[in-house]
């Protein structure tokens, strides 16, 4: 009888966490290097932070991000703001982001100026970077919500940037 019950249930999927499948991650380490590296994302925009590090600096700025957008959105109805759809380029020589509509360059960002980079915690989606502003030598965080992969992946990529 027992048996007869547990085939009615539904078998819930194994979670493999992204850090176990390196091998789906080659890829991109070899798009890295010649760079062709890029992933769908939504742009969600960019906050000054204090510090130049830290997971908890990132994960504030996508928090401070995702409520102000809720915020616009409950106010101005659906004029709110909304994410930008955009594509992020990962090379050895810096962060590109282009508007996927207009083709417009969102951010350009060399390698050099990206002092963190880290997944969410909070969001398996979600990514962002910290980086020195080039004019008024502020701390930025960038942030983004992967459309196909995760957080986890782009931090990655990003990371094989470094190397």
């Amino acid at each position: 009888m027992n048996k007869l019950r547990q085939s009615f249930r539904r078998k819930k999927d194994v979670y493999v966490p992204e850090a176990s499948r390196p091998h789906q991650w080659q890829t991109d380490e070899e798009g890295v290097r010649t760079g062709k590296c890029s992933f769908p994302v939504k742009y969600l925009g960019h906050v000054e932070v204090d510090e130049s590090r830290g997971m908890h600096i990132c994960e504030d700025a996508v928090k401070r991000l995702k409520a102000e957008r809720k915020f616009f959105k409950g106010f101005f109805g659906k004029t709110g703001k909304k994410a930008v759809k955009a594509v992020l380029w990962v090379s050895a020589d810096g962060l590109r982001v282009v508007d996927e509509k207009t083709k417009d360059l969102i951010v350009d960002q060399t390698i050099e100026k990206v002092s963190f980079c880290a997944p969410d915690r909070n969001f398996d989606r979600a990514f962002s970077y910290i980086c020195r502003d080039g004019t008024t030598r502020r701390w930025i965080c960038h942030c983004f919500m992967a459309v196909k992969d995760t957080g986890e992946r782009l931090s990655h990529a990003v990371g094989c940037a470094f190397a």
